[in-house]
């Protein structure tokens, strides 16, 4: 199931030995997703978040730079099908 979630609730989180993910809040309900099932339009917009903040964007998203991106909508779409559900003592780092 597809799923619009705004930008600015999506976090990302490093986990041990699996790598990075994110963590999103959808209803009443919270989910992680793995790196490489997030869409690509929300790893262009964490690439311009880190840029705008200063921070060294990593090489591993060196790929997601680009010329141009639209802002005017910044809902990510989602597939709740390949995220967990998690519980609010999820640790988040």
């Amino acid at each position: 199931m597809l799923v619009k979630v705004p930008f600015n609730q999506i976090q990302v989180n490093m986990v041990a030995f699996e790598g990075a993910e994110v963590i999103f809040p959808y209803g009443d309900k919270w989910f992680r997703m793995k790196w490489d099932d997030v869409p690509t339009r929300f790893k262009q917009l964490y690439v311009l978040k880190l840029r705008l903040g200063g921070v060294r964007v990593p090489d591993a998203l060196q790929q997601h730079f680009v010329d141009n991106i639209d802002v005017v909508d910044l809902s990510i779409e989602l597939d709740l099908d390949k995220a967990e559900e998690i519980d609010e003592s999820y640790p988040v780092r």
